[in-house]
């Protein structure tokens, strides 16, 4: 497992990129939440890994990105970057929102035949 913190030169674990952190601090942080770069300020260079900043390198402010597409581009473990996300999320630079869960199929099957009920 390689990337930014570690210059691609070997191993390093997930563990040890986030810091210690093995879970996201934020529960709602699924795979298909969208993460944006929030308005404001950004913190210094040198309070930054390197792999947040990878993180925010991938973020655009007008373009939301699924937490899956952004460890997609960054090449990494969704898991690791969840952790990454929430950590930004925390220091106010990026923000994410969670769309609503889709409805079950049983739900959406009762409706489709209620509606070929009424056509019927």
């Amino acid at each position: 497992m390689t990337g930014p913190a570690d210059g691609g030169g070997g191993l390093v674990r997930p563990y040890v990129r986030t810091r210690g952190l093995t879970s996201p601090s934020d529960d709602e942080l699924r795979l298909e939440s969208l993460v944006t770069v929030a308005a404001g300020r950004g913190p210094a260079a040198g309070e930054l890994n390197p792999d947040e900043r990878a993180v925010l390198d991938v973020c655009r402010p007008s373009v939301a990105l699924s937490v899956s597409e952004i460890a997609a581009h960054l090449g990494q473990p969704p898991t690791l970057v969840k952790i990454l996300i929430s950590r930004l999320t925390e220091h106010g630079l990026l923000t994410s929102a969670t769309p609503p869960p889709s409805p079950e199929f049983t739900l959406m099957e009762r409706v489709l035949n209620g509606l070929r009920a009424l056509s019927a």
